[in-house]
C-alpha cells in the first residue's frame, strides 16, 4: 500500500520530536520497511536494516494480536537493559521507532510520540486528498461546483458528511462513470 507521507513535511515533525525528547534514534517507515524520515543519531544505527527487521516484526505481532483477540497492537514497547525501542503505528502505512536509553523517560516518549503521530496522520490526509484531486483532474472529472461539472457530490462535501457505505458506493460508481463519459468525448 502507497504510504502519504511527505519527505519534506514529515522530517520537521520528526525532528521537533528528536529535539523534545532527545532520544538516540526516530525513524518514520513504512510497513514495508522503507525509510521515510529519520532523526538523531542515524550513523551508528543501520536505519534501512533496523526500518526491515521492525516492519517484519510488526507484522508478526500483528498475527500475534489477532490469535489473541485483537485486531492489532498499535504499540510495541521493546525493552533492552540500556536500549529501549518504541514502535507505534501512526497510520496503516506507517510507523515511527524511537530508541532512547533512559527507560525512565517511557512516559514522555509515549505522550510526545503521540503528539507527533496526530501532526504525521494530518500530513497523510491532506496527502491523499490532494493525491485524489489531482487523479480527478487528470481524469477529467471536474467538481460539482465548477460549470459543466456531473459528478453528484464535491470531495469537500464528501470530507464533511461522513456518507454510508451505499452513498459511498454510490458516489464511487459516477466517478467512474464520468471518467469513462469525458474519455469517449476525447
Amino acid at each position: 500500500m502507497k504510504d502519504y507521507f511527505i519527505k519534506k513535511e514529515a522530517d520537521p515533525i520528526i525532528e521537533g520530536l528528536c529535539h523534545s525528547i532527545n532520544p538516540i534514534t526516530i525513524i518514520l517507515i513504512t510497513r514495508q520497511g522503507t525509510v521515510i524520515s529519520e532523526a538523531g543519531d542515524t550513523q551508528s544505527i543501520n536505519t534501512t536494516a533496523m526500518a526491515a527487521l521492525t516492519a517484519g516484526m510488526f507484522s508478526a505481532t500483528r498475527e500475534v494480536a489477532k490469535m489473541v483477540g485483537e485486531q492489532q497492537f498499535s504499540i510495541l514497547l521493546q525493552q533492552g537493559e540500556k536500549r529501549h525501542i518504541h514502535i507505534s503505528l501512526v497510520t496503516e502505512d506507517a510507523m515511527m521507532v524511537i530508541v532512547f536509553e533512559d527507560y525512565r523517560r517511557i512516559g514522555i516518549v509515549r505522550m510526545e510520540a503521540r503528539k507527533a503521530g496526530e501532526r504525521l496522520i494530518e500530513i497523510a490526509h491532506k496527502a491523499r486528498e490532494n493525491e485524489v484531486a489531482s487523479s480527478m483532474r487528470n481524469a477529467g472529472v471536474t467538481s460539482p461546483s465548477k460549470p459543466g461539472a456531473t459528478v453528484g457530490r464535491t470531495m469537500q462535501q464528501s470530507r464533511d458528511d461522513k456518507i454510508s457505505t451505499p452513498e459511498f458506493k454510490e458516489y464511487a460508481l459516477n466517478l467512474i462513470d464520468q471518467i469513462f463519459v469525458n474519455k469517449q468525448q476525447d
